[in-house]
């Protein structure tokens, strides 16, 4: 994702439909700052959208001066809410999806208050050490920002 960092605008509740509160699920041990980014991480967060389609498990935003300018998830299509959606079967969406389970593959998806991106599916490790890891580094490399991590 290409980012012009002094034209971001902060993400909103009506930017996306998966955008995470900032509320719930923050894993307090795994907040960070890096030079004038504050970074932090989330487990299960609530999604304020209403009209959710996926389910977020973990989650990493970048504030500048308090609001929240790039979100990266770590989500998963939910496909109950989608069949809903689409008016079609359960059924039809598990095929669709080739899968039996109520949800897709999970998916790294990055986002700013303009563009999305899914930057495909997930396959690292899924303890905090690695996610953490993942997250910084492709929220830095994005945001092309080389000061160093430090948590608050």
């Amino acid at each position: 994702m290409y980012l012009d960092i002094d034209c971001l605008k902060p993400i909103t509740s009506l930017s996306w439909h998966s955008v995470p509160s900032e509320e719930y699920g923050i894993i307090k041990e795994e907040c960070y700052k890096v030079g004038k980014y504050k970074l932090l991480m989330y487990k299960k967060p609530l999604i304020l959208s209403n009209e959710s389609l996926v389910e977020i498990e973990y989650s990493m935003i970048v504030k500048l001066d308090g609001e929240n300018i790039l979100t990266i998830n770590l989500e998963k299509d939910d496909l109950r809410a989608l069949s809903i959606k689409f008016n079609c079967s359960l059924k039809e969406m598990q095929s669709e999806y080739k899968t039996k389970s109520n949800y897709g593959s999970l998916h790294c998806v990055l986002y700013s208050s303009n563009d999305k991106e899914d930057l495909g599916i997930y396959t690292g490790d899924m303890d905090i050490m690695s996610l953490r890891l993942f997250f910084i580094e492709t929220l830095l490399d994005t945001l092309e920002c080389f000061d160093e991590v430090e948590a608050l």
